[in-house]
């Protein structure tokens, strides 16, 4: 898979037309896209889909720009963000094109700053959520089937695991934040239980399933064939559940078929960010 560009191609732009969030009132306009993950081949798969979105709305693409990092760096000290300013404040691109605002910066303060800021270069922001949110919904069916998604929780593929997660996430397009959901998932695959399948078949291995709610809630739930019975094991499951919780999941946990099968579930709004992300400060830049 070929890799974008970070620097994006050079192109000369005439001036950016005014400023409008309605992406429709500025067909033709130079854009650059913009992702962040801390994984490339999600970054490559985010940045396809927003290439597809841009040419429905009729925007032509200058640049191409996406972070390798995570969402709780600052913007300021992400290389890829600072040439998105670059190419807007110097007129070589009109507006911006990403996923959400929370894909930028996951503090409700930011993304004001970044209302601001735009309206300050007299530009704008074209978010792929938010025509997905004002499109005509599909049957409730075929919403709920692409919003499930189940994997085997093998020992030796919990990072193809992870990277899954994150691709079919970023597919759906969950507003929340991603990188904290897939520590909070990373916080389940490490439960002993996920870890020791019975007979080391993918039978009796646990199953970790994704699902995302109609009200935009993301549910990881762990369903695992074997009860956690070991202190040592009871032990390490706790402390994997506390950090998840501190990561801001709602943790419920259960037994089934008799007391033989383990199922944890974990519950992230997008509404309530990391407690890291809160602490990031209130400057956009």
């Amino acid at each position: 898979m070929t890799t974008p560009p970070a620097q994006g191609r050079t192109h000369v732009t005439r001036r950016p037309a005014p400023f409008a969030m309605d992406p429709d009132q500025n067909t033709g306009a130079d854009v650059v896209l913009y992702a962040i993950s801390d994984h490339t081949s999600t970054a490559v798969v985010t940045l396809a889909s927003l290439r597809a979105f841009a040419a429905r709305q009729g925007f032509n693409v200058v640049h191409e720009v996406y972070d390798l990092t995570s969402l709780h760096v600052p913007a300021r000290r992400r290389a890829g963000w600072r040439t998105v300013e670059r190419v807007i404040t110097s007129r070589r691109a009109a507006g911006l094109v990403a996923p959400a605002a929370n894909h930028i910066s996951a503090v409700p303060a930011q993304q004001s700053a970044l209302r601001r800021w735009l309206l300050s270069v007299s530009a704008f922001a074209a978010y792929l959520d938010d025509v997905r949110k004002t499109a005509h919904r599909r049957p409730v069916a075929a919403d709920r089937l692409e919003r499930h998604q189940s994997y085997t929780c093998s020992p030796n593929e919990l990072g193809t695991l992870r990277n899954d997660a994150r691709t079919h996430l970023t597919l759906v397009g969950w507003p929340g934040d991603l990188a904290t959901a897939i520590q909070v998932l990373t916080c389940l695959t490490h439960i002993p239980v996920a870890r020791a399948p019975l007979a080391g078949t993918a039978s009796s291995a646990a199953i970790l399933r994704l699902t995302v709610t109609e009200r935009e809630e993301l549910v990881i739930e762990l369903q695992a064939p074997q009860a956690c019975t070991d202190r040592a094991a009871a032990s390490l499951t706790a402390r994997s559940l506390t950090q998840a919780r501190l990561l801001g999941a709602e943790i419920s946990c259960g037994l089934s078929d008799g007391a033989r099968a383990t199922t944890v579930r974990a519950r992230l709004r997008p509404s309530s960010p990391d407690h890291r992300v809160r602490s990031a400060g209130r400057r956009w830049r």
